[in-house]
């Protein structure tokens, strides 16, 4: 049973949970089993068939059966186990406790500044689509300028990554050496939750198109069919708009 044990109904048994909170022909989840019993072929003795077969040439009514409601499917996270009101407490009087310590600003006092950059609209048109061949799932590739005099084919433009990185083997091409780093701070996590320690940080700057920014990139020693990925930072210095549709 899901919930906190203490706030059930400790007079109502239920005998197919083998726990207090309700009684046996009230359970939900009984009833859900029995039902998928019968849809498999189980329990036919038990079953009523005058009621599920109806006479030939007198049709049964269909059920008048209602959609189900759309349902939300909010941040997973955490245990399958329901949360007590009084750790929830807990938890917000610790993040509270945290703000005064550290003297963190609310966001409702923050003041938030828009750099100043002259307005413009970023649209996509059937134009954008000269040459391309659809239906397509490929990633977006560039050439950039990296370095002082490189210019780097095979670039992913990755809106989903958090962070620029460099890999090492392009890293070695570019005449850079392990000296010219510094270390991280912390290791990359990925999709499979494995942690990678990169081998330094560099700055280095990144052309495209006439603007040029210094990027920092991680250094990661893996194989990859990529020379660089540059993530949401670069994206946002560059207040572009990636379209892998286009």
């Amino acid at each position: 049973m899901l919930g906190d044990p203490a706030r059930r109904n400790q007079k109502l048994r239920c005998t197919y949970h083998q726990d207090r909170g309700h009684m046996t022909q009230n359970c939900r989840a009984l009833k859900q089993h029995l039902e998928d019993l019968v849809a498999t072929g189980h329990l036919r003795e038990y079953i009523d068939h005058d009621k599920e077969v109806a006479e030939l040439g007198n049709p049964l009514p269909e059920a008048n059966i209602e959609h189900p409601p759309w349902l939300i499917i909010n941040v997973i996270h955490g245990t399958a186990a329901q949360e007590s009101e009084e750790s929830l407490k807990e938890e917000i009087a610790k993040a509270a406790q945290i703000q005064r310590i550290m003297s963190v600003e609310p966001a409702s006092k923050k003041v938030h500044t828009v750099p100043k950059s002259p307005l413009c609209t970023i649209s996509f048109t059937s134009k954008d689509l000269e040459d391309i061949q659809h239906p397509h799932t490929d990633a977006l590739i560039i050439i950039v300028g990296i370095g002082k005099r490189f210019d780097v084919k095979r670039v992913l433009v990755d809106h989903g990554s958090a962070a620029d990185i460099l890999y090492y083997d392009l890293f070695r091409k570019l005449g850079l050496s392990e000296q010219h780093l510094t270390p991280a701070a912390a290791p990359l996590v990925g999709f499979n939750s494995q942690p990678e320690w990169p081998l330094g940080r560099i700055v280095l700057p990144v052309v495209a198109g006439t603007k040029t920014h210094q990027i920092e990139f991680l250094v990661i020693n893996t194989p990859f069919p990529y020379n660089a990925i540059l993530g949401r930072s670069w994206i946002h210095r560059m207040e572009a708009v990636p379209s892998t549709y286009h």
